[in-house]
């Protein structure tokens, strides 16, 4: 997955195939790409200093792939549909769900993954990632510089400074007969517009204040 569909300044299209040349991680002529989603945002901002979204995607590699931790490289890639935020919100949090099958973890750096409803998530760990999918979930990190993604109906979340928190507004659809999401907005715990150890949701499209 990869921010702006660009690599190594070759820009990318969706549902394209792409065949480099090269060899390993670090040399040129080959794709990157990460296998866990959270790890695109230790190197690439979810919302720039525009207030843009970056644009992601899933992508297959089809061809050898080389891998040095983290990042993986290969010399034939398939590039898919560009997912929005509301899609890599979901591919963190199934991906977290898969790798912990959904116990959560401490300490810094911990991804946590919840797909219940009425989920209660505590985290005082810094670099924390945080995703629930499920309704009514309320989550509180402590530690510092954590990114916290709620998909479901009525959550509430509340971090330290520095801190990004992603929410999600759902209405009835009475033609459809469920709920459907109408606006998913990210944040950053800046301390004044929005502030810190402050649980928020997300009403008319706005972070709103809640009470505890």
């Amino acid at each position: 997955m990869r921010e702006r569909f660009s690599c190594g300044g070759k820009q990318c299209e969706e549902n394209t195939t792409y065949e480099e040349y090269g060899e390993g991680c670090c040399y040129k002529g080959v794709m990157h790409f990460y296998e866990d989603p959270w790890e695109v945002l230790n190197h690439y901002d979810l919302v720039d200093g525009n207030g843009n979204l970056s644009e992601f995607a899933e992508v297959e590699a089809l061809g050898q792939v080389w891998n040095d931790g983290e990042k993986r490289a290969t010399n034939k890639i398939h590039v898919g549909e560009k997912l929005g935020l509301k899609g890599f919100l979901k591919a963190c949090i199934d991906f977290t769900l898969e790798k912990t099958n959904g116990t959560n973890l401490s300490g810094d750096s911990a991804q946590i993954g919840s797909s219940g409803d009425s989920a209660q998530i505590g985290s005082s760990g810094n670099s924390a990632q945080i995703g629930s999918s499920g309704n009514c979930a309320k989550i509180n990190s402590t530690g510092e510089d954590a990114v916290i993604m709620c998909a479901g109906r009525r959550s509430k979340a509340k971090g330290k400074k520095g801190s990004w928190i992603t929410l999600a507004e759902w209405v009835k659809d009475e033609e459809k007969g469920r709920y459907v999401p109408i606006c998913v907005k990210t944040e950053r715990v800046d301390g004044e517009k929005i502030k810190e150890d402050t649980y928020y949701t997300l009403k008319n499209g706005e972070f709103s204040e809640v009470e505890e």
